[in-house]
């Protein structure tokens, strides 16, 4: 048989994967002209960068955490911002991490410390963004679309460590990674966009790999020329993807383990706190235990087979990929960075330890449940009401879950503050005549290690006047 007759033996099942599973974007919601459209787009980042960062208090902006000064800030100012970019980190690529943490050697030293932060919190609003016009075909009604974006945007899993963190964005990049390989771009600059977006995620972290699954059969589901902008996107997925192969084999890889509480920590973090968000979701542990997170399960369950009874085949086709992909996503992030023991929640005792390992997972299941929702009520939508009361409903309940989980400050992200830090460090090389200043971040031991005279500045007035 020819190689064109095995093509067009393919092409009903490459239609048919195309029509079930990515669907194109409905004609519900609001219209707006570019530059109305534009500026909704500028206000909704504005607005969400800016609630990112307040859920920390005004620690999240005063203290640099983490990695975020050892290894980035530490590499910028070692090897230089452009030098140190594509240094391997924890085992693969941390391209977009090092984009940001780097900035803290770019920019005034004493300013390091809000720029990261503020940079961070911005590239969780863009995931958001990308999950509003990447979930446009399978998530129709503008209410629910938009309670999932700000869902993403402000995630109720998100702790206080995920948070307005140069280290942990490519968590967030990732559901946004997820949806846009669903995106049916309508423009070449669309396109573009979110090809970059892909190939920086998959540039910083290999997660990009377990949406295989879905990334194949986008692929597999292409007639080109026809399709030739969403060929753009599924093959930055695939260029990102590839080029970690060879870093992640180069490198010594933290040792796996497992442990069975991995099993208690995949219903607690990823199913109760998905659905519910951490505030919520954890509430219902610390009184109600295995019997509140059973009855939950059990709902969910009934929920999910009703919803799948009346909702289109497109949303049965989502399911079935996106939950076994979030629970694969989570069993084997845990097990290969040996999590097990940290992550799940203590009898009566629940919080955001490690929460980075359950962002993405428990997004993932939440969009599953949203999916099925928007196709059980897809009647009701266009049909001359303002919005169908489901919804509504959903929509209003992710925005509580969110506010439930929104207040993540807290007194290990609350020292040493950078001003503190820096001012401390300058008047440690100054009275003892020191050639290098450690600047300690948040928590310890973590800082940052920097020549005396890069720090001198920032003396307190009486080190100085003791000094001349």
């Amino acid at each position: 048989m020819s190689a064109g007759r095995r093509r067009d033996a393919t092409r009903p099942l490459r239609r048919k994967i195309d029509a079930d599973l990515f669907p194109p974007a409905g004609d519900a919601g609001p219209r707006f002209s570019s530059g109305e459209g534009a500026l909704v787009i500028g206000a909704f980042l504005i607005i969400a960068t800016a609630l990112s960062l307040l859920r920390l208090g005004t620690d999240g902006y005063r203290t640099v955490w983490a990695e975020d000064s050892s290894a980035f800030m530490q590499a910028a100012f070692t090897h230089g911002y452009w030098h140190a970019l594509f240094e391997p980190y924890a085992g693969y690529l941390v391209l977009v991490p090092r984009l940001i943490g780097g900035l803290g050697e770019v920019f005034p030293l004493q300013d390091a410390a809000a720029i990261i932060a503020t940079v961070s919190a911005f590239c969780a609003a863009l995931s958001g963004l990308a999950v509003w016009f990447g979930s446009a075909g399978h998530v129709r009604d503008p209410w629910l679309r938009g309670g999932l974006t700000i869902g993403v945007a402000l995630a109720a899993t998100a702790g206080l460590e995920t948070l307005d963190s140069a280290a942990y964005v490519p968590w967030f990049m990732l559901i946004g990674t997820f949806w846009l390989l669903f995106l049916r771009p309508k423009t070449w600059w669309g396109a573009a966009c979110a090809a970059a977006f892909v190939l920086l995620t998959g540039l910083s972290t290999p997660g990009v790999w377990f949406f295989l699954p879905v990334a194949g059969l986008r692929i597999l589901s292409l007639s080109l020329p026809r399709d030739r902008r969403i060929a753009l996107v599924a093959s930055a997925w695939l260029l990102g993807g590839l080029i970690q192969i060879p870093v992640i084999l180069g490198q010594d890889q933290e040792a796996a383990t497992w442990s069975s509480h991995i099993w208690a920590a995949l219903v607690q973090r990823v199913v109760d706190a998905g659905i519910l968000g951490e505030g919520i979701g954890g509430g219902l542990w610390d009184v109600l235990g295995w019997v509140g997170l059973v009855v939950l399960c059990v709902g969910l369950a009934i929920a999910l087979v009703l919803g799948l009874r009346r909702a289109p085949v497109s949303a049965s086709w989502f399911v079935a990929l996106a939950i076994p992909i979030s629970f694969v996503m989570f069993v084997l992030s845990v097990y290969q960075r040996a999590m097990g023991p940290r992550i799940f929640w203590e009898a009566g005792v629940s919080g955001s330890v490690a929460s980075r390992y359950a962002l993405a997972p428990s997004l993932l299941f939440l969009g599953a449940f949203v999916v099925v929702l928007d196709g059980a009520f897809r009647d009701r939508i266009g049909r001359g009401a303002r919005a169908a009361w489901p919804a509504l409903a959903g929509m209003i309940f992710m925005l509580v879950a969110v506010g439930f989980a929104f207040d993540q400050a807290d007194p290990l992200r609350a020292r040493p503050y950078w001003g503190e830090a820096l001012r401390a460090a300058a008047d440690k090389c100054i009275t003892k005549h020191e050639d290098l200043a450690g600047i300690p971040a948040s928590p310890e031991p973590f800082g940052l290690v920097v020549s005396c005279w890069q720090v001198e500045q920032f003396a307190s007035a009486s080190v100085r006047a003791g000094a001349r």
